[in-house]
């Protein structure tokens, strides 16, 4: 029996000789070849050696440039083979990337329509046609196109998985569940999908639920972003209306002050010149007088002399002017004074700063607004230190309530205790400093004395440099004498050029890690920071020499 085959259209018949592609904006030359629009003006645009235009195709040429119309009826006719089906399968077309391609075609590959699993290779619908009339391909097994088709074929006995074997959970051919896996669990594809697909619909819901909670948290997060921007802003808006009022405030303040001091400046100054004024006038007139006098006593005209005489020489002393002096204080002393504090607190202000810091336990770092470079900013940060008996060396003295320590040549039997230090003139303070931050000050006499910090762990016993602060990496030391200062830690130095200063202010940032030193006077100099990163309780500590002390000073923290 005959086969009504209907020939495929083949792609070249509607492809561009130039791109290959098919033609996009299709012109049609009076040769009959056809092309992309912007194909042929390409070519065009480099007209051949002879001056004229040439078909790329039949070589035909024209000595002028042809006018280029769209081919209608082409362009429709393209549009309509994209959905034209031959012989019942798909539209003509190449295959993208997401489509099966044909395993025969060469050069550019069509897109599949079939697969054969006897044959193992996709076809398009050209390649197709044997299977379609040959009495012995037909015989094949045909499926929808699909790639990767070795996994469905053993790799041991080259024959299509046919069965699965539910014994060793896998895809088998025949061979296999005579040899292999005989007397398993065998059943076919379609049974084991059947009896999966309930499973796959329960996972595919419990999936589905996950999306739906996951997409509801993706739904918060966002509204909790729109807050956060929100409130960002209402912030922002908030402090910049705050800063921009102070501002303002500074700005007029400023103003008021420029013109308060210059209309002091303007009467002063009016007032000294008016003085200027009068004493040069009463000098230009002293000056005549002077004048004459000197040729008065010139003349030798005796009655002129006696005559003018009494009118020059009448006593000076009536004419004198009044006191000329004019104050160069510019501003009344309760002006100043209203000044001199606007300043202060100006000057306080220009010491705030944002400090980054890490919270124990915290997942992130936050900020604080800190006044590290005065006083009163520490200040609030004061902690109350008490020295620890049971730590002190048996050659140190406590005393003013265990506020005081003194280095003395006599011994004193206190209780033994593991924590005292045996060797070394040290003691510590019952406080442990952790999580916080904590400010002190101390007074200190003599030669030289250390000022630390250290976790517990600090050895107590012998001569070694594991019980000396700074001297080992539990602990920290800053080193005062009359000639100078000296930071320690593990056993390494950094020597510090400053005027000594009795009075030492300390400031601990325990969560940034910081520990630094100042010079406490008429002003508060940084003489040192220590930065790192403490991990235990750190217990403040002095270590002294022979005829020295160091005193806990009392503090009173600012008003908040």
């Amino acid at each position: 029996m005959a086969v009504d085959y209907k020939p495929a259209f083949s792609a070249d018949w509607y492809s561009c000789p130039v791109c290959l592609e098919v033609l996009k904006e299709p012109v049609t030359l009076v040769c009959g070849h056809s092309y992309c629009m912007d194909c042929i003006n390409d070519c065009w645009d480099q007209p051949d050696t002879e001056g004229g235009y040439t078909c790329p195709q039949c070589r035909r040429s024209f000595n002028e440039r042809p006018e280029l119309n769209k081919n209608t009826v082409l362009a429709e006719l393209i549009e309509k083979l994209k959905d034209v089906t031959v012989d019942g399968g798909p539209s003509v077309s190449y295959a993208g990337p997401d489509d099966v391609s044909c395993d025969v075609c060469t050069g550019r590959k069509l897109r599949a329509v079939k697969s054969c699993l006897t044959c193992m290779a996709s076809y398009c619908e050209t390649h197709l046609q044997p299977h379609l009339r040959s009495e012995v391909l037909k015989r094949h097994k045909l499926g929808e196109p699909t790639g990767n088709l070795e996994e469905k074929f053993c790799e041991m006995h080259q024959k299509v998985l046919e069965i699965f074997c539910r014994t060793d959970q896998t895809c088998v051919c025949l061979l296999c569940v005579a040899t292999e896996h005989k007397n398993h669990d065998t059943v076919t594809p379609e049974e084991e999908r059947a009896a999966r697909q309930n499973q796959l619909e329960e996972r595919k819901e419990e999936v589905k639920k996950k999306i739906e909670k996951k997409e509801k948290k993706l739904k918060g997060l966002r509204k909790t972003i729109e807050r956060i921007q929100s409130s960002a802003e209402r912030e922002v808006q908030e402090h910049e209306k705050v800063f921009r009022s102070v501002l303002e405030s500074i700005e007029r303040l400023r103003s008021e002050v420029i013109e308060v001091i210059r209309d002091h400046e303007r009467r002063k100054v009016g007032k000294a010149k008016e003085f200027m004024e009068r004493l040069e006038k009463e000098i230009k007139e002293l000056m005549r007088r002077n004048t004459e006098l000197g040729k008065l006593s010139q003349t030798n005209n005796h009655i002129h002399f006696l005559k003018k005489f009494p009118s020059l020489c009448f006593p000076l002393g009536d004419q004198d002017t009044p006191a000329t002096s004019v104050s160069e204080d510019l501003l009344p002393e309760t002006l100043r004074m209203s000044l001199s504090d606007l300043k202060k607190s100006l000057e306080e202000i220009n010491s705030w700063e944002i400090v980054k810091i890490s919270e124990p336990g915290a997942d992130d770092s936050c900020h604080i607004l800190q006044n590290l470079r005065t006083r009163n900013g520490l200040l609030k940060y004061f902690c109350p230190l008490t020295l620890d008996p049971n730590t002190a060396n048996n050659c140190l003295y406590l005393s003013a309530g265990n506020k005081k320590v003194t280095s003395q040549m006599k011994t004193i039997l206190y209780p033994k205790h593991p924590d005292r230090f045996d060797s070394w003139l040290e003691v510590l303070c019952r406080e442990a400093l952790s999580g916080t931050r904590c400010y002190w000050e101390v007074e200190w006499s003599g030669k030289e004395i250390d000022i630390g910090v250290t976790y517990k762990g600090i050895a107590r016993k012998g001569e070694s440099d594991e019980s000396a602060l700074g001297h080992n990496d539990k602990s920290w030391n800053f080193c005062c004498s009359v000639s100078g200062y000296t930071a320690w830690h593990n056993n390494k130095s950094m020597r510090i050029s400053a005027p000594c200063s009795h009075r030492i202010g300390v400031y601990l940032d325990w969560p940034a890690g910081s520990l630094s030193f100042y010079s406490i006077s008429h002003t508060m100099t940084l003489l040192h920071t220590f930065n790192t990163s403490f991990t235990e309780p750190l217990y403040p500590g002095f270590g002294l020499v022979w005829d020295s002390s160091v005193t806990i000073c009392p503090l009173n923290p600012p008003d908040q």
